[in-house]
């Protein structure tokens, strides 16, 4: 052996201690990715980029972090669904009363949507209503039908979280023209918590609600072998969890729930304005990423 140090011009001291900072190094590796996989059990869907974000693991820079990921297999697959889920009454709705929006706090608009899920070739539905200020996910119902009864617990749990008897016309509840949302019960539960409905005419005018079902969707149910639908709401649940605890770039870097504890200490001439942008067909740009201008 000490001719093979002499031929390689190193000391027998330097390669044990190459020896021992690569068993360190394989060490630290086995850390990061062992790490990756227990953020990956609570939010399937997050990407290793947004995880760096979040999380900041020490001794390893973003693009290091991020290859090792993707050395070891834990590249995201996006699934996009071909299904419909809006039965839009024609003739009838609410105007959309978000164009030139400006907001200040929770609680002055809420939007909500429908989207599909499939379990063993089975249709199912998930219900959501967020609040655009924060991101929060205040009302959610997961279920194996269409009928607006879904949207009803998704509704309630929303109002229960909150806990506000009268939003005296205060808060916007914003939707496409489904006719769930347009049903009787549901828009007589909006009014008697004095809230205001408004509704859009395209796809595109809600696209904060459509944002929000991608991520549920593609980040967490699709990434869980849920297996049956008997406990579906409960998997919507946990996906909830997830989103609400999990940052955001677009609210200083908090989760959801994190936000709205941080803006009730901050004076409302310090809180964030932000305008909502409402997209129709007219727009140059119908499919800009940005939905807010902070002013």
């Amino acid at each position: 052996m000490k001719d093979v140090y002499l031929h390689c011009g190193i000391s027998k001291q330097a390669h044990a201690q190459a020896l021992l900072r690569q068993k360190l190094l394989e060490t630290k590796e086995q850390v990061y990715i062992g790490f990756i996989d227990m953020v990956r059990q609570f939010h399937p869907g997050m990407g290793l980029r947004k995880m760096y974000q979040q999380f900041e693991p020490e001794g390893i820079g973003r693009d290091a972090f991020i290859a090792l990921g993707l050395l070891n297999g834990f590249r995201l697959r996006t699934i996009r669904s071909p299904f419909k889920t809006t039965r839009s009454i024609k003739g009838k709705g609410y105007p959309n009363l978000l164009a030139h929006k400006v907001v200040t706090d929770v609680n002055q608009v809420w939007v909500s949507d429908i989207f599909y899920f499939s379990i063993n070739g089975q249709h199912h539905y998930v219900v959501l209503i967020m609040d655009v200020y924060s991101r929060r996910i205040v009302g959610y119902h997961g279920c194996d039908n269409l009928r607006a009864t879904a949207n009803i617990k998704a509704l309630e749990r929303a109002l229960t979280l909150r806990g506000i008897q009268d939003y005296n016309q205060k808060l916007i509840h914003h939707s496409d023209r489904g006719s769930q949302y347009i049903s009787e019960n549901y828009t007589a539960l909006l009014d008697s918590y004095g809230i205001q409905i408004s509704m859009c005419k395209h796809v595109l005018e809600n696209a904060h609600a459509e944002r929000v079902n991608g991520t549920i969707k593609n980040d967490y149910l699709a990434k869980w072998d849920i297996g049956q639908g008997k406990y579906f709401d409960r998997w919507v649940k946990k996906a909830v969890e997830g989103y609400n605890n999990r940052a955001h770039d677009n609210i200083d870097k908090k989760t959801p729930i994190n936000y709205e504890i941080y803006i009730k200490e901050l004076p409302k001439r310090k809180r964030k304005r932000m305008k909502i942008f409402t997209i129709n067909k007219q727009d140059r740009n119908p499919y800009q990423l940005s939905l807010f201008d902070e002013l």
